[in-house]
């Protein structure tokens, strides 16, 4: 058994919450600055702040938490007969599914509701995670359902980190960072030329690194004093104020990682570094099982509102009020998909596409 196994719903609390938080932190950011604050008169925020770093820095501690959880549910299925293919299957199944209902969704509300015409080979590209280029000209390789942009890094992960699951524990980490390292270093040489290529050696991934090594350590029993995490938290104020801003954010490049994933990895170091107690940890680890839903549908369901509360009858639609209101309704979307959708979907699938004798016990208590 794991030396330092969560046995309680205080610890996964922690991971639901960095979830929930990074969710919400996202979804309000695109839904205020990517529609209510176009609407007349805008919200009134000063210009030169657009939530862009939170975002990012959001997405970041995304992906130090699948790190730590890809290592923390697969501890003892290292080198375990058939764990690279159940590993994959359940990663699939968990990730693409809702995505693709996500993505479905917008494709929807884009043509009924807003009579738009889609290009038909972006969105069916970008249903098996092949981005391309945005119009505009920026190195920021993109799909149909924007948000979906991470999952390209998540889903290559996972690819990396279930072919070595044959390998004992510590090897088969070392081999997932070293494989992600080869890549980011031959990003060095490789030119912006094809948007998945160029996605998948940028520096992004060292942040699974991050997540994974915390794993490890926390699972051999190492935790990191309260006042070094603490002080974690505190170092947020110069890493905030004092790394520049990128010149080109969507680049992902070093810089970027400097910009938003080294906040992230303060925050992942101080609530996941050591134990962590947390009250209403019920109702965090449903917030957290939501977030993934909340992540995806944001999007389509912002678009939607644009559409629905402006035709409001007796009513005077402003930004804030949009905002507000399109929030909340992403978070109870995002919510009955997760009970009603998502939820019974991945079990179904699962049972489905269980392997016989699978022996896939511990995979089943990845929060």
């Amino acid at each position: 058994m794991i030396e330092d196994r969560p046995r309680s719903a205080d610890k996964i609390a922690a991971i639901q919450l960095l979830r929930a938080l990074a969710a919400l932190t996202v979804a309000a950011g695109h839904i205020a600055f990517a529609f209510a604050d176009h609407f007349p008169g805008g919200l009134g925020i000063p210009v030169d702040w657009r939530a862009e770093r939170e975002s990012q820095l959001a997405v970041m501690l995304f992906f130090i938490v699948s790190g730590y959880v890809m290592v923390h549910a697969a501890w003892n299925r290292f080198g375990a007969p058939g764990a690279t293919r159940e590993f994959w299957r359940r990663r699939f199944i968990r990730i693409m599914p809702p995505y693709w209902l996500a993505s479905g969704l917008l494709a929807a509300v884009l043509v009924i509701f807003y009579a738009r015409s889609l290009d038909t080979g972006h969105v069916l590209w970008s249903l098996v995670l092949v981005p391309g280029w945005p119009a505009n000209g920026e190195l920021r390789p993109l799909v149909f359902l924007w948000v979906g942009w991470t999952l390209i890094y998540e889903m290559a992960f996972y690819l990396v980190f279930g072919l070595f699951l044959s390998l004992r524990r510590e090897r088969a980490i070392a081999a997932v960072a070293a494989v992600l390292g080869l890549a980011i270093l031959a990003g060095t040489w490789v030119p912006p030329v094809h948007p998945l290529v160029y996605a998948l050696t940028r520096p992004l991934p060292l942040m699974f690194v991050a997540g994974m090594g915390l794993a490890l350590w926390r699972g051999r029993g190492g935790a990191v004093p309260a006042g070094l995490r603490w002080l974690a938290l505190a170092a947020l104020i110069p890493a905030i104020l004092f790394v520049p801003t990128p010149a080109a954010p969507t680049a992902g490049g070093w810089d970027y990682l400097a910009w938003a994933g080294l906040p992230a990895a303060l925050i992942g170091l101080a609530a996941l570094g050591g134990p962590l107690v947390l009250p209403a940890a019920s109702l965090i680890n449903r917030a957290g099982d939501a977030s993934y839903a909340i992540y995806l549908l944001h999007v389509p369901v912002a678009w939607f509102w644009l559409w629905f509360w402006g035709r409001l009858p007796f009513f005077d639609a402003g930004p804030w009020d949009y905002l507000l209101s399109a929030l909340v309704a992403s978070v109870v979307l995002g919510w009955l998909f997760y009970r009603w959708v998502e939820r019974p979907l991945t079990a179904a699938l699962n049972r489905r596409f269980a392997a016989p004798h699978s022996g896939d016990k511990e995979f089943r208590k990845t929060p």
